[in-house]
């Protein structure tokens, strides 16, 4: 059985920056990579290296936003992927940092309720089936049919909002699954009760929370080539995954 972690990115170099990384990253620990792309993406511009990478074009939507059609496109990776394959969403600045994700094929497995408080199932992580995803999400071969006709049901996608539009993909998945039977996988918080456990993340630094097993890393998205951004986010996936 196929086990694909999907992705996306527009043309942000912060975050397709990340691609060799979280590719061997994923590969380590079982998953192949899907990455999904918006129109104004140079393919030459993304370092990959395995056979098994997929890179699928998204539909160029003139009422979208790009980042809105990137981040909602994960959705609608059945649309790119065989329906036996087992799909989880991820996002380009995550860095998984141990072998966590071991969802049943036949289950829907969502990661990390608790972290949004159960309110918004999160795009990192939400695991089933390619089946699963066609039927849940409406997936119709048609991409732009699919994304316009969720987006025009949450209308978040339209809003000046930064909130409100940031959450699109969000509430789509969470519309769509809140009705369902959930294996959930709560991953609990820091002691200090902000941060998830196990994870190294951007809104404290990067640095390595101490007295926990490490799961994954939250990793900049903002200048993130600067020395010393780089200089950790390096160092961090050297003592893991050790050099590309």
């Amino acid at each position: 059985m196929k086990q694909y972690v999907v992705v996306s990115t527009n043309n942000n170099p912060d975050y397709y920056m990340y691609l060799p990384y979280i590719e061997r990253a994923w590969a380590n620990f079982g998953w192949d990579l899907c990455v999904m792309i918006t129109d104004d993406v140079d393919v030459g511009n993304l370092v990959y290296s395995r056979p098994e990478t997929i890179v699928a074009r998204l539909p160029k939507i003139d009422s979208l936003r790009t980042a809105t059609i990137a981040q909602s496109g994960r959705l609608y990776a059945a649309n790119y992927l065989p329906m036996d394959a087992l799909i989880m969403t991820s996002d380009m600045d995550l860095l998984p940092l141990k072998d966590y994700w071991n969802p049943e094929f036949g289950d829907i497995t969502v990661y990390g309720h608790d972290l949004t408080d159960f309110t918004y199932f999160p795009m990192g992580y939400t695991a089933m089936s390619g089946l699963n995803w066609r039927r849940l999400l409406g997936c119709s071969l048609d991409t732009e049919r699919d994304m316009l006709r969720d987006c025009n049901v949450t209308g978040q996608a339209f809003s000046e909002d930064w909130e409100q539009w940031w959450n699109t993909d969000w509430q789509i998945l969470t519309d769509k699954l809140k009705n369902e039977n959930i294996t959930h996988i709560k991953r609990g918080r820091r002691l200090t009760g902000t941060y998830a456990y196990g994870r190294v993340d951007r809104g404290d630094g990067m640095k390595i929370p101490p007295n926990e097993e490490l799961i994954d890393a939250h990793c900049e998205n903002n200048n993130t080539q600067h020395p010393d951004k780089l200089d950790k986010f390096i160092s961090l996936f050297e003592s893991i995954h050790k050099k590309l």
